[in-house]
C-alpha cells in the first residue's frame, strides 16, 4: 500500500499534499472492493444506483444478497446518464460509476464527475459513491482523468483500480481502493481484504515502477484502437468513442451470431454483455498484427 500511495501522491502532488497508506485498501482484484462496498453501504432501504449497461459485479452482489437496485439506462450516445443517476441517488446507499464504462468504453470528464459528486453529496449526504477506474489509463481525451482528488478530500467518494488491465496481471488478482481512511475502515468491518499473495504483491511493485513499459502500452493501445475504430467506420458500423482497450460496435445482428461467425474463421470474440440494444458486441483489442487479422475477418463476417 505504501508504493501505491507514493505513486498516487506523485500524480496529484501539485494540488494535494499526500496520499497516506491508510487511504489505500489492497485487495485480491478490484472486484473484491466492489463486493465489499455493496456489503458496507447498500441496505434493504438504501439501494444501489448503477448505469445500464455497466460492469455487473455490483448488481450480481445485490441480487445474491436480495438488496434493491436502481438501474439507469445510458443515453443515446451510450454515456452514463449522470443527471438521472443523480436524481436516483437521493436516499441511495451506494452509487457505482464505471469511468470509462464497461462495456461501452465511453468516459466522462473529470469536471463532469466532480459536478455529479457535488450534486449527489449535497442532496444525499449519506450516499457513498464508488468510481471504478479499471480502464482510466487507456483514456486519450485530455479532459478525462482520475477522480483521485475527490477520493482524497471527500469521505463519500472512493475510487478503485486494478492491475488486471494496463498492468496485464489479471491472473495474479491485485486491485486497490483509495478513499478517506474512515470510509475504508467501514469497508473492513464488513468484509475481509488483503489476501494478496507474496508473488502477486512483488509483481505489482515491479510493474508500478516500470513506468516506461506502461507508457509504451498506453501508446500502443491508442494506435491499435484508432486503427480498429477506423476499420469499423469504413464498414459503416456504429461505434462509441471508446477510451479503453476494447471497442463497442453495432454488428447489426445478435452478438452470439457475430461471435459464432468469427469463431468459424479462427477469431474469438468475448462473451455477450446485456445492453438496451441487442446488436452491440464488445471486442477486446490485441496487438496491431492481431487486430489486422481480426479486422479482415470482421469485414468478411459483416459484408
Amino acid at each position: 500500500t505504501e508504493a501505491i500511495a507514493a505513486r498516487e501522491e506523485a500524480k496529484v502532488n501539485s494540488t494535494f499534499h499526500c496520499c497516506f497508506s491508510d487511504q489505500v485498501l489492497l485487495s485480491t482484484g478490484s472486484g473484491e472492493v466492489l463486493v465489499g462496498a455493496v456489503h458496507a453501504f447498500v441496505t434493504p432501504s438504501r439501494p444501489l444506483v448503477i448505469g445500464d449497461p455497466s460492469y455487473e459485479t455490483p448488481i450480481r452482489t445485490c441480487e445474491a444478497l436480495d438488496l434493491p437496485v436502481k438501474t439507469i439506462a445510458v443515453n443515446d450516445t451510450w454515456q452514463l446518464n449522470l443527471d438521472e443517476m443523480a436524481e436516483a441517488a437521493q436516499g441511495a446507499g451506494l452509487v457505482y460509476l464505471c469511468n470509462p464504462n464497461n462495456p461501452t468504453g465511453v468516459a466522462h470528464s473529470q469536471r463532469a464527475i466532480r459536478e455529479f459528486v457535488e450534486r449527489v453529496v449535497e442532496a444525499s449526504p449519506d450516499t457513498a459513491i464508488l468510481i471504478d477506474e479499471a480502464y482510466i489509463e487507456f483514456a486519450k481525451d485530455s479532459a478525462i482523468s482520475t477522480a483521485l482528488p475527490l477520493a482524497l478530500t471527500n469521505p463519500n467518494v472512493m475510487i478503485t483500480r486494478t492491475f488486471s488491465k494496463i498492468h496485464a496481471m489479471a491472473g495474479l488478482r491485485v486491485g486497490y481502493a483509495i478513499a478517506h481512511a474512515d470510509t475504508l475502515e467501514r469497508m473492513r468491518t464488513v468484509a475481509r481484504f488483503g489476501s494478496v499473495t507474496v508473488l502477486s504483491a512483488a509483481a505489482a511493485l515491479v510493474s508500478l515502477r516500470d513506468s516506461d513499459r506502461i507508457e509504451w502500452e498506453i501508446s500502443e493501445n491508442h494506435k491499435v484502437r484508432e486503427f480498429t475504430l477506423n476499420a469499423f467506420r469504413e464498414m459503416g458500423c456504429r461505434i462509441t468513442d471508446s477510451q479503453t482497450n476494447f471497442v463497442w460496435v453495432d454488428v447489426n445482428r445478435s452478438p452470439e451470431a457475430f461471435r459464432e461467425a468469427c469463431f468459424s474463421l479462427d477469431v474469438l470474440v468475448g462473451r455477450d454483455f446485456p445492453s438496451p440494444s441487442n446488436t452491440y458486441a464488445r471486442i477486446s483489442l490485441g496487438t496491431m498484427e492481431e487486430m489486422q487479422e481480426a479486422v479482415a475477418v470482421f469485414k468478411k463476417v459483416l459484408s
